[in-house]
């Protein structure tokens, strides 16, 4: 499979540079076709049909309230959750049963910097799937990651670089010594943005929180024709995500080069 980057001419990467914007940006870009304004960011309704045993530390976690010692998981980013209705049968020292409750949990994604592409099979393929570009360039799958690590470490130092010159990237206060880029990349998954988790069987604890960490490779079925396979770069400083403080950076491409065609 090839990656395909469509572009304006003057911005094609082969012009010397790269733009890499945020999650946070593509809120509010003017470009209908790209511009999702829940970037992000996803609701999930859980619905307890009948009468169904949850792990007390998920009833925990969506209820935001402590039992016992069990303590609501924070993931990530910024939750909130609430049951809508709520009918508690009964407890025990691990277990929460329920009977026709409905719940709405809320998760917003830490802001990181991403770069999108189109994943098809030929270079004709990705002609038309965006209107207003007049330009394109493609990468080799199989170069994925190795352009990945590339294009993280060119953040990371032209972050250093700008901080030193008060051009701030990333908060005034952030430890630069200890400052690194997580790297993932892989294609996007399409699904609505409201997701029913609960039939007659909980789904487990473990696979909720996966949804919940890989949401920033998650957009709505209205993008599908998209092909979407993002690079997500994820800034961290001693252990904790340090969220970018502009919309995007434009960075020096030239090492890039010899992975594109």
């Amino acid at each position: 499979m090839l990656l395909a980057k469509s572009c304006k001419k003057e911005h094609n990467i082969k012009n010397g540079n790269i733009r890499l914007g945020t999650l946070y940006e593509y809120r509010s870009i003017e470009n209908d076709e790209l511009v999702d304004k829940r970037e992000g960011m996803l609701d999930f309704f859980l619905r307890f049909r009948g009468q169904v045993e949850v792990p007390t530390q998920w009833f925990c976690t969506i209820s935001e309230m402590a039992i016992g010692d069990f303590r609501p998981i924070k993931l990530p980013g910024r939750q909130s959750s609430n049951f809508i209705k709520l009918t508690l049968v009964s407890q025990n020292d691990t277990t929460v049963i329920l009977r026709d409750s409905l719940a709405i949990f809320s998760h917003e994604s830490p802001n990181c910097f991403i770069f999108c592409v189109s994943r098809v099979r030929k270079t004709r393929d990705c002609v038309g799937i965006f209107n207003g570009y007049d330009d394109y360039w493609f990468l080799n799958e199989t170069r994925a990651y190795s352009f990945s690590l590339n294009l993280a470490t060119t953040l990371l130092e032209y972050i250093r670089q700008q901080h030193t010159e008060k051009n701030y990237i990333v908060p005034k206060d952030t430890d630069m010594t200890s400052l690194e880029v997580l790297v993932e990349n892989r294609p996007v998954e399409y699904l609505g943005r409201d997701v029913e988790l609960y039939g007659n069987v909980a789904l487990p604890l473990e696979k909720f929180a996966e949804k919940i960490r890989n949401m920033s490779f998650l957009k709505p079925e209205k993008h599908r024709n998209e092909m979407e396979y993002r690079f997500s770069f994820t800034l961290i400083s001693k252990g904790r995500i340090v969220e970018p403080i502009v919309k995007s950076v434009f960075l020096d491409s030239s090492s890039l080069l010899a992975m594109i065609f």
